[in-house]
């Protein structure tokens, strides 16, 4: 289910039912936000080729995988923090996937002329895999992009895939591309690049950095780990040793800069959770197990309960509330509204 999380919340908001597509594929709604439970790779499989066929985007996996790729994975962040090489990364790589699925099985294949990431899945696929074979290549190659930076040069790297029917047209050039019948996919390049220094900065802003003064004790570090949070609250089972991770700080770094600031994680999870909550329920028009889903819940109870606790009321009628304060609020004029909108433009923050 891993793969299906990033691809269930894009397909969510470009206003798809996925409730409705998880029924059709036979996934139960609460697989987006557990992590334990068990789901047939075959039926994640379909219901990626399903939301592309419903959203008319034959190229739907590929954007979201490089997106993803782009702005990092929970499950990849220990190997993109630590990793000094694409060698490293890639080594890394092999190694954290194998904790996480079953389905597939990763190896780095490394001879003086060639080195290779192969990716093979342990189930045959019977139906289409555009979605999945897409998801795996625009991630990856993505990925290694981003790490080489100036080193990567598409001319050198060669794929191997059943089908590229997924991948956006200049993705790769078309001599970078060849399929076949190999259940699961290969990346191969120069085995110089596995010595090339590799960063990913996944979710670390660079400039942010300096907010983190001795005592941690600033406002500004505890808005930016409320920013951070609030990018990732989404994952039902992020710990303060993930949440650390993503950070780039030691996790008892992570306690001492909130409790000089008076709170804890779980404390700020939840500040954090109710304010995307209230956020979506105002300002979209979502489902409320969608929403639920997108700020690490189980459901629409879960969502019931939880919102109680934090005001009394109840979601649907919170969403009303705001509704109706909306309608008795005086329209500002073009003018007052543009000159309100543009600093919160550069100010936003969920939390």
């Amino acid at each position: 289910m891993l793969v299906l999380v990033p691809l269930a919340k894009a397909f969510t908001l470009r206003g798809g039912d996925i409730e409705a597509l998880l029924a059709r594929n036979r996934i139960p709604l609460g697989a987006l936000t557990d992590p334990e439970m068990l789901v047939e790779a075959s039926a994640c499989y379909a219901a990626m080729e399903d939301m592309a066929e419903t959203l008319g985007d034959p190229y739907f996996g590929a954007t979201v995988a490089i997106e993803t790729a782009r702005k990092g994975t929970p499950g990849l962040r220990d190997a993109a923090s630590r990793a000094l090489t694409l060698g490293d990364f890639l080594s890394r790589v092999v190694v954290e996937v194998s904790k996480q699925v079953d389905n597939v099985r990763y190896s780095l294949i490394v001879s003086p002329d060639v080195a290779s990431l192969e990716i093979k899945r342990t189930i045959r696929v019977s139906k289409p895999s555009r979605q999945l074979d897409a998801v795996g290549v625009a991630f990856y190659v993505t990925v290694i992009r981003q790490g080489l930076a100036g080193t990567f040069d598409p001319k050198d790297i060669l794929v191997t895939v059943p089908t590229t029917a997924g991948l956006p047209p200049k993705f790769l050039p078309k001599q970078a591309l060849i399929t076949s019948g190999i259940n699961g996919l290969r990346i191969s390049f120069p085995p110089q690049w596995l010595w090339t220094p590799f960063s990913l900065d996944w979710d670390m802003k660079k400039a942010s950095r300096g907010e983190f003064a001795p005592d941690g004790a600033s406002e500004a570090t505890l808005a930016y780990l409320r920013s951070l949070l609030a990018d990732n609250i989404a994952h039902h089972d992020l710990t303060l040793d993930g949440f650390a991770a993503i950070c780039g700080l030691h996790p008892r770094r992570i306690q001492r800069i909130l409790q000089a600031n008076g709170t804890s994680f779980s404390q700020m999870k939840e500040d954090v959770r109710q304010s995307v909550s209230e956020d979506l329920l105002s300002n979209t028009t979502l489902p409320i197990s969608q929403i639920a889903l997108q700020v690490g819940l189980s459901g629409p109870a879960a969502l019931d309960r939880a919102f109680r606790r934090w005001t009394g009321k109840t979601p649907t009628g919170f969403r009303a509330e705001s509704a109706a304060e909306r309608r008795l609020t005086p329209q500002a004029t073009d003018e007052e509204e543009a000159d309100h909108r543009c600093p919160r433009r550069q100010s936003s923050s969920r939390a």
